[in-house]
């Protein structure tokens, strides 16, 4: 955790936030880690749905348990908060298998787990013992999938993502956006694409000064929004 560009401090009411290079927010305060659109199961629903011709390869769901467990370990956190759009959708966290039905389920005994609702997943799989609700408070920060834009608010939702030009030229990664009023976090999940900082912000006219946290090759970068929209 301590590697240079591993993690971004951001304060939120006065309380650390580590933004983190898998996307994921870790606070020391409450030993927290706070996840965002994970979307398990997301190839297998659009290989039912058939909406790509070459099916996608159903591993992400493997590879996001792999990586869920290396920063548990790094952060060794008491408590999940689960920020919504944890599945992709009801039908595939159903038929999901067995053994990652048990992996999730682990998690969930494990630790203090919060379960808040997204829009694709507003009811949970039956499988799984937790309570959706709409959002969560605790130290004084408010948790809920899509932003109200309100003060010392965490959210999702939108998986932001945004270009960067170098010297030589442009790459693309997931990023947070944040300031001391508020963070909305990139999705966790694999094959799920993203919504272009720009277009954001033209969407909701979003006024005041934002910082930038862009994630590349297991790194984090902090950037001013100027840096960014050049």
């Amino acid at each position: 955790m301590s590697k240079k560009n591993d993690i971004i401090v951001a304060y939120l009411n006065n309380q650390e936030c580590f933004l983190h290079h898998s996307g994921v927010i870790f606070i020391p305060k409450i030993k927290a880690i706070i996840i965002s659109d994970i979307h398990f199961e997301k190839a297998s629903a659009l290989n039912i749905k058939k909406i790509s011709t070459i099916p996608l390869p159903s591993f992400d769901t493997h590879e996001i348990l792999i990586t869920l467990n290396k920063i548990f370990k790094i952060f060794d956190p008491k408590k999940i908060i689960f920020l919504g759009d944890t599945f992709h959708n009801l039908i595939s966290a159903e038929y999901i298998s067995e053994k990652y039905k048990k992996n999730i389920k682990d998690i969930i005994n494990e630790f203090e787990c919060i379960w808040i609702k997204g829009n694709h997943d507003v009811n949970k799989p039956s499988w799984l013992n937790v309570t959706p609700i709409d959002e969560h408070e605790e130290i004084g920060i408010v948790f809920r999938h899509i932003t109200k834009f309100e003060d010392n608010e965490i959210s999702g939702h939108y998986h932001l993502k945004t270009k960067i030009k170098t010297r030589d030229k442009s790459i693309t990664g997931k990023c947070f956006i944040f300031n001391n009023k508020t963070i909305i976090m990139p999705s966790f999940g694999i094959f799920t694409g993203g919504l272009y900082l720009s277009e954001f912000l033209n969407q909701f006219s979003y006024q005041g000064k934002i910082n930038i946290g862009f994630i590349y090759r297991n790194k984090i970068y902090n950037y001013n929004l100027k840096a960014v929209l050049k």
